[in-house]
């Protein structure tokens, strides 16, 4: 008999314009983990889009073995098959997922020792940030607060009518490298001018006021500072909102694009007009238009002879 987990992990785009390394929000994209508990070694088999190491560097092992170290254990052997539907380093919270998904399948073998909040807390230190990894976890629009080594989640209800269209560029951006051109401050306009626009899009959302939307989906904390890594950045999102779009953003760190609109056939025309708008700065790019992932990454186990 052995233990069989297989988990699935939706995709995220973070910040969401203003809420930098805050805000995040889970989408019905998904990659999925099967883990088979072994008496020795370690296997990674792999299937869809892209190719994750096949040895102990791989991510979702890595992770996998964290939880077994933070508790004082020896981790088993392992057969791991990822089936990887995320692009990776496209800023949709790709390497989220991977961790997300070793320590819930460790933390499940150790009989749920931690909890959800404990699993959150361990996926964002050894991820780096909370915001993807909240969304993995928890699902829906995320609020993420790191307050020493413990992660605070607050979750906000989103608009069932809102769709998302994302749009994958065909490079892709580690947010190592991402994260390395941002300032070590910022200005006070700046800084203000973010604050306002986080709570107004929460706001906005709340009470469904499209229009406030355009205001509140605003950034000068981030975007401006990574644009230059993603050519044709701007004028691709000015694209969206002449569009339709009710506000456009840099996904995470990178280089997706995500544009919000409350109707699906608009939302695929604009996924349309971005990905020639794109074509213009000859980069190629594909679109998808999702609805959010309300629930967070789910766990299941069988039994097998």
């Amino acid at each position: 008999m052995s233990d069989v987990i297989k988990i699935k992990v939706p995709a995220s785009t973070a910040n969401l314009g203003p809420g930098f390394d805050t805000l995040s929000l889970a989408l019905e994209w998904y990659n999925e983990f099967v883990f088979k508990v072994t008496k020795e070694g370690l296997t990674i088999t792999q299937t869809g889009a892209t190719k994750l190491p096949e040895d102990s560097t791989n991510l979702v092992y890595k992770s996998f073995c964290e939880v077994f170290k933070k508790q004082q254990k020896t981790p088993p052997g392992i057969e791991i098959n990822i089936d990887t539907q995320i692009p990776q380093a496209a800023g949709l919270g790709s390497s989220a997922s991977a961790v997300v998904s070793g320590v819930l399948a460790a933390n499940t073998i150790l009989g749920n020792t931690l909890s959800k909040r404990e699993v959150l807390s361990l996926a964002t230190k050894i991820e780096g940030h909370p915001d993807n990894c909240a969304a993995a976890v928890y699902g829906g629009l995320s609020i993420s607060v790191s307050v020493d080594d413990r992660v605070y989640v607050s979750q906000f209800p989103w608009p069932n009518e809102l769709f998302i269209t994302v749009v994958i560029p065909d490079f892709d951006l580690p947010t190592r490298i991402s994260r390395e051109l941002l300032p070590a401050q910022v200005s006070y306009g700046d800084a203000t001018f973010n604050v306002s626009r986080t709570a107004y899009l929460l706001a906005s959302l709340l009470n469904k006021d499209w229009e406030g939307l355009k205001i509140g989906f605003q950034d000068r904390l981030h975007q401006p500072f990574r644009r230059d890594l993603v050519p044709g950045m701007e004028p691709v999102l000015s694209k969206a909102l002449s569009s339709g779009a009710f506000g456009a953003t840099l996904s995470g760190a990178g280089p997706a694009l995500a544009a919000f609109i409350n109707d699906k056939n608009k939302a695929e025309l604009i996924g349309s007009e971005m990905v020639n708008k794109w074509q213009e700065f000859k980069v190629k790019s594909t679109y998808k238009v999702l609805k959010v992932a309300l629930e967070g990454a789910t766990v299941e186990t069988l039994v097998t002879k």
